[in-house]
């Protein structure tokens, strides 16, 4: 028995679990907070309505049928949807559309007419 006394001391051996799993918590810890940044950024852009957003996305719904309640309707919406180069051109076909709001009864629109307007909404729609 005198073969067994080659028994060797303990050996260090290098163990690197620890670094790994402080990369991964770290790595972890980045991916989230730029996600959270990320999002928040997404999410933080939108901006308070303005009159005219809400003019426009109720332009984008409105039928024009050339009745009195439309005319209206148009007027009120047209005036907060308008930007600085459309306004007279909007004060103009308002000043056309007078007769027709005030009467008191219904009139039809005349055709040209009609078509201005509906041609104003398309504008309008698309800013």
């Amino acid at each position: 028995m005198e073969g067994l006394r080659d028994i060797k001391g303990l050996v260090l051996v290098d163990d690197s679990s620890f670094y790994y799993f402080l990369a991964v918590v770290i790595t972890t810890l980045l991916l989230t907070a730029i996600g959270i940044y990320l999002a928040y950024r997404r999410l933080g852009k939108k901006g308070p309505l303005t009159h005219q957003d809400v003019a426009q996305k109720a332009l984008k719904k409105f039928e024009f049928d050339g009745s009195k309640k439309s005319i209206y309707t148009f007027t009120h919406l047209a005036q907060y949807a308008v930007n600085e180069q459309q306004h007279a051109a909007l004060e103009a076909l308002l000043e056309q559309l007078a007769p027709y709001k005030y009467h008191q009864e219904e009139i039809a629109l005349e055709q040209p007419l009609f078509d201005a307007v509906e041609k104003m909404i398309k504008e309008l729609r698309h800013g």
